[in-house]
């Protein structure tokens, strides 16, 4: 009970309808003041309670728009050179008013001593200038020192030099004098601005404060009041609504998704179905790679050493052959020394070089029959390089499952007779493209 008493003056009805009319009372709060007044009276009379508790009264009323001043009423002012005086008079008892004049005045007193010293060396350059037409020797003193005497009278005194420096140092002085002032009055116009900004605040907290106390004293009749409960239903109806909707929308998406996952499953299962059915035919497809590649090393092995022999034997023929030559060369330049003494000999040495010419020439045609047998042997090579080429084209096709004809392997003895006589290539038809293992006619000889 204690506890209840020592709360009863902060929350009296009473009282906070007598804070709300100080504060309606208040100039800076003059647009708000009718409706605080309205709000007391309802307090004291104990009317309208309801309505007013269903106004968030903090953030409608404790707002920096709230403390906004009314502007002056401005009536109509007679014409006339005294109703400008009285503009005038008014305009300099406002502070923002002065403060722009004083600064529109220095910003003007800045450029007139330097108007003033310019405009007296104007007049003195004229006046010297006349000086020096009328009395040149005069002229010829110095122009600070006839500027001072005044030209010989031709510049009047206020134009001197004494009295211009005078001048220019009055204006300077001046404009001293009124930077001087002018910075004290904006130092205080601060600190006036600085105490209404914190006015303002401390009125905005007693806004805040009074109207926070005054909501809690009407939170009994914004809960019994059947319209706000009637407006709390309503907006949990709606937010229940619109999460209903927001639901089903989700879950049609869901359905969606699991649709096209279930979709994207099943053409997932296919596709390895698939590739399972073709391992066996791609590891089949490799073996038979791997056979025809081994097949055609081993060819080309066999064509590599048949070749190399067939070279050998060929080296050794033609080097016996050369040597009998050279034998036979040297004996028939020893007879043909010996001719004089020796015609026999002679001719039993031209009868054995010409018999060394004839084996010379059967071992040259032993030579060339063997460089046709090297030749075959390169052919048989070709054919059996075509034959492994063959081979892998059609296992690559029957794992892409189209087939390409590939000519087969020509027989050996077919080399020669494609290469002519002299090794020259010659076109056969592929009528006449026999395998290894078929004889051909003649092929012994």
């Amino acid at each position: 009970m204690s506890q209840a008493r020592t709360h009863t003056p902060l929350w009296a009805k009473d009282e906070l309808a007598e804070q709300l009319r100080g504060l309606a009372d208040e100039p800076l709060l003059e647009l708000r003041a009718e409706e605080l007044r309205a709000l007391a009276d309802d307090l004291e009379a104990d009317t309208r309670l309801s309505a007013w508790a269903e106004i968030e009264l903090v953030e409608t009323f404790a707002r920096p728009e709230s403390l906004t001043a009314a502007p002056p009423h401005r009536g109509a002012r007679p014409g006339g050179p005294g109703a400008l005086l009285d503009r005038l008079r008014s305009a300099l008892r406002d502070q923002p008013a002065r403060d722009r004049v004083l600064e529109a005045t220095l910003g003007v007193l800045v450029f007139i001593p330097l108007l003033v010293t310019w405009f007296g060396l104007r007049e003195a350059v004229r006046a010297y200038g006349e000086l020096s037409r009328e009395n040149p020797k005069e002229a010829t003193r110095p122009f600070l020192q006839l500027w001072q005497t005044g030209f010989g009278g031709h510049l009047s005194s206020i134009g001197r030099f004494e009295n211009m420096a005078l001048t220019t140092v009055l204006l300077i002085t001046l404009l001293v004098l009124l930077s001087l002032v002018h910075a004290r009055v904006r130092a205080h116009v601060e600190r006036a601005e600085a105490d209404r900004h914190q006015q303002r605040e401390h009125l905005l907290g007693r806004l805040a404060s009074v109207l926070t106390r005054t909501q809690v004293t009407l939170a009994p009749h914004r809960n019994a009041s059947p319209q706000q409960f009637a407006g709390e239903l309503s907006k949990a109806a709606s937010r229940l609504e619109a999460l209903a909707a927001r639901a089903e929308g989700s879950h049609k998406v869901l359905g969606v998704t699991a649709s096209t996952v279930e979709r994207a499953t099943t053409a997932l299962e296919n596709a390895a179905r698939a590739l399972t059915a073709e391992v066996p035919k791609i590891q089949t497809g490799a073996d038979r790679i791997e056979a025809a590649v081994r097949a055609g090393q081993a060819a080309a092995t066999r064509a590599g050493t048949d070749s190399a022999a067939a070279a050998r034997g060929i080296a050794d023929e033609v080097k016996a052959a050369g040597a009998t030559v050279e034998g036979a060369l040297k004996a028939l330049a020893t007879a043909q020394q010996t001719l004089a003494a020796k015609s026999e000999s002679v001719a039993q040495a031209t009868e054995r070089a010409a018999q060394a010419l004839v084996a010379s020439a059967g071992r040259t045609d032993a030579a060339v029959d063997g460089m046709r047998e090297a030749t075959e042997r390169w052919d048989a090579a070709a054919a059996h390089w075509e034959d492994a080429a063959a081979r892998l084209d059609t296992g690559i096709r029957a794992l892409t499952g189209t087939h390409t004809t590939v000519p087969g392997p020509r027989h050996p003895s077919d080399a020669a007779r494609n290469h002519g006589a002299h090794g020259v290539p010659v076109q056969v038809p592929p009528s006449e493209w026999v395998s290894d293992a078929t004889p051909r006619d003649g092929a012994a000889g």
